[in-house]
């Protein structure tokens, strides 16, 4: 869905004979929202030389002057990630205790690169987070100044093709408020999941409920089905336990926030 100057839907806009309405004849700059759409397929195509790229950013150690404690877990996290999604296919690349500057150049130079061959993007992002931030080692950035380097007018070869993120940190629902107008202006197919729980022998609740359920369903299952089955996962499953009355036997689920026009399959 694309506005026009007035704020009304244009890019599918048709009449009732099939043609297109003014407005979206006068629009000026077209844009691809499906990728090479074949007919009225509701399926995204995996017809590319690869399935795509997966990215990792996994910050464990942080500065002292963060306040932020050390991440332990997230490694088992990583590993299960890094195998769950190259078996699928995707080209995975592990980057470990990243700087604010040194995970915007990483994604920055993915977001650059030709992606012409690729079906989909993923990242994965561990890291402790706050309302609205992610962070690096030396300190806290946006989520959305990472994710938007992805935008069509950014990433041109990845417009319209599906792009995952899944984000594990705690304090991430208040991005469902305050970045709702970022999620209408990007206008491409973007899926953000997010949770908090980790266990520091096991990795988090929710990393372990992903690629178990990915990699038992991956091949077989649409993505959006995977992940009613992780939240599934994560609310029966899991509990926290602590010795603090305040934390002891609570349950969390994960939050995903879909953009995707489409259904995305990891195989044909």
């Amino acid at each position: 869905m694309s506005l026009n100057a007035t704020g009304e839907d244009s890019t599918d806009a048709k009449s009732a004979s099939g043609q297109q309405s003014e407005s979206s004849l006068s629009a000026s700059a077209p844009m691809d929202v499906d990728a090479k759409p074949s007919g009225h397929s509701f399926r995204y195509s995996l017809n590319f030389p690869s399935i795509g790229q997966c990215i990792i950013i996994n910050n464990k150690n942080f500065d002292r002057r963060t306040g932020m404690n050390q991440r332990n877990g997230t490694d088992v996290d990583a590993g299960n990630a890094m195998k769950v999604f190259g078996k699928l296919g995707y080209k995975v690349k592990v980057y470990n205790d990243q700087s604010v500057e040194q995970m915007n150049q990483v994604l920055t130079s993915v977001s650059k690169e030709d992606h012409s061959c690729y079906a989909s993007f993923v990242c994965v992002l561990l890291s402790h987070g706050d309302e609205g931030v992610f962070f690096g080692t030396d300190g806290s950035v946006e989520l959305k100044s990472l994710t938007s380097l992805f935008r069509g007018d950014r990433c041109k070869s990845l417009v319209g093709k599906p792009k995952l993120f899944f984000i594990q940190c705690r304090r991430w629902l208040i991005l469902i408020h305050t970045n709702t107008g970022l999620f209408v202006y990007l206008l491409f197919p973007f899926m953000y999941c997010y949770y908090s729980w980790r266990n520091t022998m096991t990795g988090s609740w929710f990393m372990q409920s992903l690629c178990d359920m990915i990699s038992k369903y991956g091949k077989e299952v649409e993505l959006q089905h995977i992940m009613t089955r992780v939240n599934h996962k994560v609310a029966v499953e899991f509990e926290s336990v602590s010795n603090s009355p305040g934390f002891h036997a609570k349950k969390q689920i994960p939050c995903i926030v879909s953009m995707l026009t489409k259904e995305m399959y990891f195989s044909p």
